[in-house]
């Protein structure tokens, strides 16, 4: 009662909330003196705001400032008046709060002082807010005093109410927020009041509601400027409407919707339009247009912002979402239209990494889907071709750009495209040249994936007519010299090149070649050099280097067990690969022997190469 007697209010606050945090400390306590002392504040909270202006500095703001140091006491006491409270004393606490006259009949028909009723609302249990939400509202409309925003308080209704599930008396709360934001003039207490309703209205499906709070926004938004944090609120209120939408059709019904997203800015914005593609790439393919249009330019807002590199979410990033969207436009039979939009994509949001590997694979694919139409498309292959051209030497890194030549070449020698093939080639070929320079080390899982590259590139050598001008073992021999020039390339990844180059000259040397370009209408070598017996001998030229070199990377490995492993696995593949020549088979024995001087005679790799070996050159006998 002592404190009762300290004039200043805020001296008097201050007491109250020693004597609350003495309290919590005993064993156990009542909380009539918690109640008096929230009862003490309405009297003083009263007399503040009924003091009248005087000449001394701005009433006013001394006001604000007065109940704003007030406020962690208020909000103290609460915590600790409702702390572990059962709903049938909550009853009697309202009771003796001055909320009504008895348990029946409470939030009555008298004003309460704002700000003690906001931190009551915080503290008061979800179902009592749920069961007397309609009479809650009532008692806020008529608490309208300086000491706290009056829009607040319905907006922490709003929320409150929001963690109930079901509201039985959703539809008279939502009409009476209706009624109460309509009010507003100003868009920052409209938005404030709307975005706590929103749920309610989305979970009952109120759409005549959910159109008039979206007309009041556009109205308000475009007639004054939004500020910081009226764009926080307003992302909230979008957000909430994507997560409970799953169509963009949902979206474009909405009225007013994509006019308010144009009036946003920002962060803000760029967080809804990462809502937005994410709903739009959730379905797979995007094929109408107006939708792709749309998401085209939601993804060029984002990518403009400032911020853009450091945007993220809870589960994507927007270059994924980005990169994600332009890998599942599909325009059918329109194929111009696709390629013209990868175009737009390219210079649009060719900052980001890894997108133009997607554009380079979709142009790619375009290309295949025309050739399967038949040759009268051929124009437009070339132009998918001359598309993944420019965009190729843009990528990185180099192992990435190596494979997404070799597919473009591919696609090109598939349409028959002898010249585009061919400097796909060489940019491919460049392109392992410098991995040295870029890279002086090479993890393991870095040499499988150049080891696989050139193994593919190698492949569709078979494929490509010899060069009459440089002779048509230039390019495998200029690998050769490629790979044995690169520190990095250690003994075991040499002699798995040179197999690999051993099985595709014993290819190129078929009479007929064991696969052909374009269906077979594009000719192959087994056609051009048909009987001329220099491309044969310029074959076994090579490939006699190569054994050499096959041989002598074998004898750099410094371990035993891998040097008898190598040493069995080329073995096998030049008996494989070539008919078994007293030179040949020398050679084999000699790899043989290598193979017995590293492993154990048990050993059954070795075993079984000595089986095959005498298999073969007993069949060779008997021919």
């Amino acid at each position: 009662m002592m404190t009762r007697g300290l004039a200043d209010p805020l001296a008097s606050a201050y007491c109250r909330l020693y004597m609350s945090h003495c309290m919590r400390n005993l064993p156990s306590h009542d909380t009539g003196c918690l109640l008096t002392c929230a009862n003490d504040f309405k009297i003083v909270l009263m007399r503040v705001m009924s003091a009248e202006e005087t000449s001394h500095g701005n009433l006013s703001d001394n006001k604000r400032l007065l109940v704003s140091l007030m406020e962690p006491t208020i909000e103290f006491i609460m915590k600790c008046i409702f702390k572990n409270m059962s709903e049938r004393q909550v009853g009697d606490v309202l009771v003796e709060l001055g909320l009504g006259d008895n348990q029946m009949e409470l939030f009555g028909r008298f004003p309460y002082v704002s700000i003690v009723l906001h931190h009551l609302l915080k503290q008061l249990p979800s179902e009592v807010v749920s069961s007397r939400a309609v009479e809650i509202l009532r008692l806020i409309e008529l608490s309208n005093d300086d000491s706290f925003d009056q829009c607040l308080n319905y907006r922490l209704l709003g929320f409150r109410l929001c963690e109930r599930s079901q509201i039985d008396t959703a539809n008279a709360v939502v009409d009476k927020a209706i009624q109460v934001i309509v009010q507003y003039d100003g868009l920052d207490e409209y938005l404030k009041v709307a975005d706590a309703y929103v749920d309610i209205i989305l979970q009952n499906h109120m759409d005549d509601h959910l159109n008039s709070i979206l007309e009041g926004i556009s109205k308000r938004a475009c007639s004054e400027e939004i500020a910081d944090d009226e764009m926080a609120t307003l992302q909230s209120i979008l957000v909430k409407l994507l997560s409970y939408y799953k169509d963009l059709e949902d979206i474009f019904s909405m009225n007013h919707f994509l006019k308010i997203l144009d009036l946003m800015y920002g962060s803000s914005r760029s967080i809804v339009n990462m809502h937005i593609l994410d709903i739009g790439i959730r379905n797979g393919c995007i094929r109408d247009p107006r939708t792709i249009q749309f998401l085209l330019e939601v993804s060029q807002a984002l990518h403009q912002d400032e911020n853009f590199g450091n945007l993220k979410d809870d589960t994507n990033q927007p270059a994924r979402l980005i990169s994600q969207f332009v890998s599942l436009v599909d325009y059918g039979a329109e194929m111009e239209s696709q390629l013209a939009f990868l175009v737009e994509c390219r210079g649009s949001f060719g900052g980001i990494r890894g997108l133009k590997e997607t554009l380079i694979h979709s142009s790619n694919c375009l290309a295949i889907k025309a050739l399967k139409d038949g040759n009268r498309h051929l124009g437009f292959v070339k132009s998918c071709i001359a598309f993944s051209e420019v965009t190729l030497p843009s990528i990185s890194p180099q192992i990435r750009q190596l494979n997404l030549y070799l597919e473009t070449a591919e696609v090109a020698l598939l349409g028959g495209l002898i010249s585009h093939s061919d400097g796909l080639i060489d940019s491919a070929i460049n392109s392992l040249q410098i991995l040295d320079v870029l890279d002086g080390s090479r993890t393991p899982i870095d040499a499988d994936g150049v080891l696989s590259s050139i193994q593919k590139l190698f492949s569709l050598l078979v494929m490509v007519p010899g060069n009459l001008e440089h002779g048509v073992t230039y390019l495998p021999k200029n690998l050769v010299l490629l790979i044995n020039s690169h520190s990095w390339m250690t003994p075991r990844m040499r002699v798995k090149f040179l197999c690999a180059i051993v099985s595709l000259l014993a290819a190129l040397s078929q009479q007929n070649l064991p696969y052909h370009a374009d269906n077979g209408k594009l000719l192959g070598n087994d056609v051009l050099f048909f009987g001329d017996s220099s491309y044969m001998h310029e074959l076994a030229s090579l490939c006699q280097f190569v054994l050499q070199n096959l041989v002598d990377a074998i004898q750099q490995e410094p371990s035993m067990p891998a040097r008898g492993s190598m040493a069995l696995e080329a073995c096998n593949c030049i008996a494989s690969s070539l008919i078994l020549s007293q030179e040949i088979s020398s050679i084999c024995s000699k790899l043989i022997e290598t193979g017995k001087s590293c492993l154990s005679t048990n050993n059954r790799y070795l075993q079984s190469t000595i089986q095959f070996i005498d298999h073969l050159s007993h069949s060779s006998v008997a021919v």
